[in-house]
Formats: structure tokens, sequence, C-alpha cells
């Protein structure tokens, strides 16, 4: 007996304030955890807007202006306001150039393969993902396109391949450690500077 209270009340309370602890700790690493998420989106977003409002409309001299690494998320918002204008998005994007299609999907794997390889098969569908192979190839990022070619399948809705999670882990794995967005972008950025004419707001 401690100061008239049985041990055991001690201990009671004694394991009840680490149970808090490390509840508090828990909770405040998740709020740190969720307050970097939301920067980052936030910043995302505001980047997005920003080349959204000066390429809606892409002249010769602002493709000229526009630096190798945002080109892609540049041309992407472009081609994001043309899809808007329209009356039938889907349709729209079916009569797309190759090149601009290639450049949409890409945009959109970029930003979700900083997470993971799977999450962009998560969180699209199509056109996206029908489009993404060729993408890759027509870009020449080989390595990455043989990773993401293990998992297209399971994804593919026409495909009977079942989703192996075992596969997509250590696919996810092997691509986090290859996976390099300022490359991807330079690599995208080249690819559209070669077929620069497709992508100006004059062309068709």
């Amino acid at each position: 007996m401690i100061f008239g209270v049985q041990w055991y009340y001690w201990l009671v309370l004694a394991i009840a304030i680490i149970v808090a602890i490390v509840a508090w700790s828990k909770a405040l690493g998740a709020s740190r955890a969720r307050r970097e998420k939301l920067k980052k989106e936030a910043a995302i977003w505001k980047r997005d807007y920003e080349l959204r409002e000066k390429y809606s409309v892409l002249t010769e001299e602002k493709f000229r202006e526009c630096d190798n690494l945002n080109l892609l998320h540049a041309v992407a918002m472009n081609i994001q306001v043309q899809l808007e204008n329209a009356i039938d998005m889907n349709k729209s994007f079916d009569e797309l150039p190759t090149e601009k299609k290639h450049i949409y999907a890409l945009e959109y794997f970029d930003e979700d393969a900083k997470e993971s390889l799977s999450a962009f098969f998560k969180n699209n569908g199509a056109p996206l993902v029908p489009n993404i192979l060729q993408a890759l190839a027509a870009i020449g990022e080989t390595e990455v396109f043989k990773l993401t070619e293990k998992i297209y399948p399971m994804y593919d809705p026409d495909s009977e391949v079942s989703i192996d999670y075992a596969v997509i882990q250590r696919v996810d794995e092997q691509f986090m450690e290859i996976y390099d967005s300022r490359k991807f972008c330079l690599a995208a950025a080249e690819y559209i500077k070669k077929n620069k004419d497709i992508f100006l707001s004059t062309s068709n």
C-alpha cells in the first residue's frame, strides 16, 4: 500500500498514463502527417491554378518561356482547359491527337506515382489507364514501363488477370526505388518539344 492506496491502483494509473502518452504521440504524428499532406496538396493546387491561368492558351512565346520541369504540367493544364470547354469531355479526349493523350495521362501518372505505382491505377480509370503504357513508351521511360506492364493487366477491366496484392506490393517497392519525378518530367518535356506544333493552341 502506497499513501493509503493499494499498489495495483498505482499500476493501473501508470498504465493509463503510458497509454495516454502513446495515443497522444500517435495523434500528434498523424496530425503532423496530415498537415504535411495538405500543405503538399495546396502547393500542387496553387501550381496548377497558376499554370492553368498562364497556359490556357499556349502560344509560341509562352512555350519558349516555360522551363522544362514545368512543361509537362503546363501543357497538361492547357489540355485540361480544352477538355473542360467541350460538351462531352470523353468524346473530346478520344478526338485528341495521340501526343496530347499521352501527355495528359503522363501528368496524372507523375502526380500519383509519387505515392506509389499502384496509386495511379487505384485513382484512375479510362481513358487514362488504357493510354499509359503507350505514353510511357513514347517518352522512353523503359524501366517504369516494365514495372507498370507487370501490374497493368490486374487493373484492366478487359483482362482476366486477378489482382495479386503480393505482386503489387513488390512492384510498388521496386518502383519507388527507381522512380525519379524530375527525370520523368524532363523526358516528357523532350517529347513535347519534338511535337511542339501539335501542342500549340493554333494547332488542331
